[in-house]
């Protein structure tokens, strides 16, 4: 089976009667979950039909509505959500796609994951601790494998550094690790750019550490920055690899949550008429109309009152999920789907932008996120 516990993708996972072989424990979490939710209107259970009449009511009437998420559905559920959001002028919301507009953009260069296992020799994960993520990259790609030109792996060929908010799981493996404070990432920034540029930095930041890990990343052949959700802001991200890049060679591929991230980000670039600047009532970065001023917000499997606070949403909250999440708890209406990947087929956009194919695992009578989507379609 193919793995939607996150935006590896991993094709190599077997089913068994008792476990799930070869899935990292994310995964077998993703894959053997039985918090699945049932249909709510006003936290009272109602059949299908009236959640799904309930929801088309509150679209119609609003004025000013979201739909948030989108990175945990397959292809063809995103199209049809997009699809909605157009017929009820809704803005989307898809949180964390800013780095994939960059690459899609073509203003930073990119790789894909067998490249990186193949070739890369420095590796810098920049505000993200993939052990706790994406559990399986750097086993299958980042750090421990046997590549192409990288035969002896992480003990002689492979430099992994991180450079993080906090001494994260994966710093402890790496063998350099900088900490650095929140409110000074672009300070860091900037004295890592003046010492790839042989300038003296002028931090307050240890200014010899800073010139030792400039001069390892001059010297690497092909370097890799998997850059997660407390990374720097994007432009200093796309300064860097530029600078980077006048004495390297380097790539940049997110490590974002959501499966299927870098899928939605591709439609809602290559939307008729959409300058890729994120027009045409869509946002990738939260720009737009403020959450707390929208009257109804769709989330499509996305947990977003956990990371948003439950007195900053007023609108009505319509949530379609294959599971119970802190946001069902409280929403206005509940729609339960079949998982995409477990449940349900589709197709779906690796991080590094690999086309795959997502077989179900196993039946279920519950309709997919996109048969949803196609209802409310049909009755808004």
């Amino acid at each position: 089976m193919v793995c939607t516990g996150c935006a590896l993708l991993c094709d190599d996972v077997e089913i068994g009667e008792s476990d799930c072989r070869h899935a990292c424990r994310i995964g077998d979490a993703h894959i053997t979950s039985t918090t699945q939710i049932e249909a709510m209107v006003d936290q009272s259970p109602v059949d299908m039909d009236t959640a799904i009449e309930s929801a088309a009511k509150i679209l119609v009437s609003a004025e000013k509505p979201v739909f948030v998420g989108f990175g945990n559905s397959v292809t063809e559920a995103q199209a049809t959500g997009i699809e909605l959001a157009e017929k009820v002028g809704a803005e989307i919301k898809t949180f964390h796609t800013g780095i994939f507009d960059d690459i899609l953009d073509g203003r930073v260069k990119t790789c894909t994951l067998p490249e990186v296992r193949d070739y890369a020799d420095v590796i810098i994960f920049l505000g993200c601790d993939p052990m706790n993520t994406h559990p399986r990259l750097l086993s299958k790609y980042a750090y421990y494998p046997r590549g192409e030109k990288r035969q002896h792996g992480w003990e002689e060929d492979r430099t992994a550094i991180t450079i993080d908010l906090r001494f994260s799981h994966t710093a402890s493996i790496c063998k350099e690790a900088y900490t650095i404070d929140p409110n000074r990432q672009i300070e860091f920034m900037d004295a890592l750019m003046d010492a790839l540029s042989n300038k003296v930095p002028k931090t307050t930041y240890d200014k010899k550490r800073i010139l030792k890990l400039a001069g390892k990343l001059k010297k690497a052949e092909f370097g890799v920055i998997f850059a997660g959700t407390s990374a720097p802001p994007r432009d200093a991200i796309v300064r860097l690899m530029d600078r980077l890049n006048e004495s390297s060679d380097f790539r940049l591929l997110p490590l974002a949550p959501g499966y299927n991230l870098r899928s939605i980000a591709e439609q809602l670039r290559n939307r008729p008429g959409d300058d890729g600047s994120g027009g045409n009532n869509s946002s990738s970065n939260g720009g737009g109309t403020n959450l707390h001023e929208a009257d109804c917000i769709l989330c499509l499997g996305f947990d977003l009152m956990n990371s948003l606070p439950a007195h900053g949403i007023n609108g009505k909250m319509i949530v379609i999920d294959p599971n119970e999440t802190l946001t069902s708890r409280y929403a206005d209406v509940v729609i339960p789907c079949a998982a995409g990947g477990i449940d349900c087929a589709g197709s779906a956009v690796r991080m590094d932008g690999e086309p795959v194919e997502i077989p179900p695992v196993r039946e279920s009578e519950r309709l997919s996120d996109g048969a949803i989507l196609k209802r409310l379609l049909e009755v808004v």
